[in-house]
């Protein structure tokens, strides 16, 4: 039976920006189809089994997707009876080639629907603060293709009308003809005095905004070596903008962070740091996979009534704890009466949402102090079950044997190093040919940290990571992850006060003044 296709508009760039409608598909999804102007952020709402392929602007990562492929992929992925999202920048019918990709569907007798998108020609807009209409400017905007491909298809703009008409116009794909189309717009009557801003990135932590006159625009943006992807803003209303300018002057803009959580965790602190003007990038340092010897788990839950109180040392143990425990068809009444201990207010969270409060979490957010916390509460002594990952420090089965208790390790989960693309890699380092640069790196385990440097070092060699690093502000969460950062020879500037997303917020921030 074949399945279904959304094709969803996934907004200009800021992941805040994405419909629900949106949301809710790429949760459903069994494949996406992505385009490369695609925040990779928005990725993370999927399953952690989706099969994802990212278009890209170039052949930096294997074969490049064409449109044709992109036809064959979703009748492909459809007729083997998947839930496929066409994910595309922007909105899909706004030179998005939606419909051409609908009509294929069509034609192959696979059933689809429009999840429309915030369109950049407006969202960028509105970042750099220029109104495409206003009562005292201008009741019309035409928005307009700057790009040649549709002059190469037959069809052509009508210079002569867009340029005396009174609308705003937006002209899309605007970096390589800019001056040809500014020339043209003069030529068919637009005063060349009439204000023009390029917006390269709109919404974007690393928005640019270049403001100039119609004559000038195309000179000014070569000054500065602006490039795609850009739109063009010309007419009286890009004057406003010096009055209500407003997303630049958020604390974080201009600054590039990479967030190195597992792609399912990072979403929290990747909103957080758009929020606060930061363009925020997920370079997923850790992915979570089932120990290799899954019976350890179960064994420990099945004896569960033996123990006096169970030890969660991170979110992923508490999954992988309660996972268990439901597979063993069995629920928190199990743990009536135990002590319930967590490491940091992080896992304490989680396994609140799993309807149980912990009876002990340590005001120091590590096992020191979970340690000093059970000996204050003569607890050390007890018959104790720790579920943690497959690599971990050994303090606290040292400390409650050592002080004649009974302690039980039950491996959760294994922390692995996921793949991550060389587009991703590239664009860590500041180069003239796409190249963003770094400003903060946050890391969240002395784990992520040693990821992080393999990474790189597989793509670009050991020195040219390190450069990227030494180059950064290093940001870690508590002192343990500093500890381990710091044992891989990197520097860190910062240590977060606990172990949450506002405790690193507020690192970065301290460590990136304006």
């Amino acid at each position: 039976m074949p399945g279904f296709v959304s094709i969803v508009g996934a907004g200009p760039w800021d992941p805040e920006l994405l419909t629900l409608a949106g949301r809710d598909r790429l949760r459903r999804a069994d494949v996406v189809i992505a385009d490369y102007l695609v925040n990779p952020a928005i990725l993370m709402h999927c399953r952690a089994d989706v099969r994802i392929h990212q278009r890209v602007a170039g052949p930096h990562d294997g074969v490049r997707l064409n449109q044709a492929r992109i036809h064959e992929l979703l009748v492909e992925e459809a007729e083997a009876g998947l839930r496929v999202v066409r994910l595309k920048g922007g909105d899909p019918m706004i030179f998005g080639r939606g419909c051409e990709e609908a009509e294929v569907l069509r034609d192959a007798g696979i059933d689809y629907e429009f999840v429309p998108g915030v369109s950049a020609s407006i969202a960028a807009a509105e970042a750099a603060g220029i109104p495409l209409t206003h009562r005292e400017h201008t009741p019309a905007v035409s928005i307009v293709s700057g790009f040649e491909a549709y002059d190469k298809g037959g069809l052509h703009v009508a210079w002569d009308h867009l340029a005396q008409g009174a609308g705003t116009i937006v002209l899309m794909m605007s970096v390589r003809n800019c001056r040809e189309n500014a020339a043209r717009l003069v030529a068919a009557g637009r005063s060349p005095e009439t204000p023009a801003a390029l917006i390269r990135w709109g919404t974007r932590g690393i928005m640019k905004t270049l403001v100039a006159t119609l004559a000038t625009i195309a000179d000014e943006a070569e000054a500065v070596g602006l490039r795609a992807p850009a739109v063009l803003v010309v007419g009286s209303v890009v004057e406003l903008r010096a009055r209500i300018e407003w997303f630049e002057r958020r604390p974080l803009f201009g600054r590039r962070v990479i967030v190195t959580r597992a792609s399912h965790q990072a979403g929290d602190l990747i909103h957080m740091l758009a929020a606060q003007g930061a363009d925020a990038v997920a370079f997923p340092c850790l992915a979570i996979a089932p120990p290799e010897d899954p019976e350890g788990l179960r064994a420990a839950v099945a004896d569960l009534a033996q123990r006096d109180g169970l030890i969660l040392s991170s979110p992923n143990g508490v999954t992988a704890f309660f996972d268990a425990l439901q597979a063993a068809g069995l629920d928190a009444r199990s743990l009536h009466g135990k002590t319930i201990a967590v490491i940091g207010t992080g896992t304490a969270h989680h396994c609140e949402a799993r309807g149980v409060r912990p009876d002990l979490i340590p005001a120091q957010p590590r096992a020191e102090g979970l340690i000093s916390e059970l000996r204050a509460r003569d607890l050390l002594r007890r018959s104790w079950l720790h579920v943690r990952a497959d690599e971990g420090r050994e303090l606290l089965g040292a400390a409650i044997q050592g002080a004649g208790g009974d302690y039980h390790l039950a491996i959760g989960y294994r922390t692995i190093r996921p793949d991550v693309p060389t587009l991703l890699v590239r664009s860590l380092r500041a180069t003239d040919d796409g190249g963003e640069g770094t400003d903060a790196i946050a890391f969240a385990s002395g784990k992520a940290a040693r990821h992080f440097l393999e990474t790189l070092t597989q793509h670009i060699g050991e020195e040219a990571a390190r450069g990227i690093i030494d180059r950064a502000k290093v940001l870690a969460l508590g002192p343990v992850t500093a500890a381990a950062t710091e044992a891989l020879g990197l520097r860190v500037d910062r240590i977060a006060a606990s172990t949450d997303d506002a405790a690193m917020l507020e690192a970065i921030l301290q460590a990136l003044p304006r």
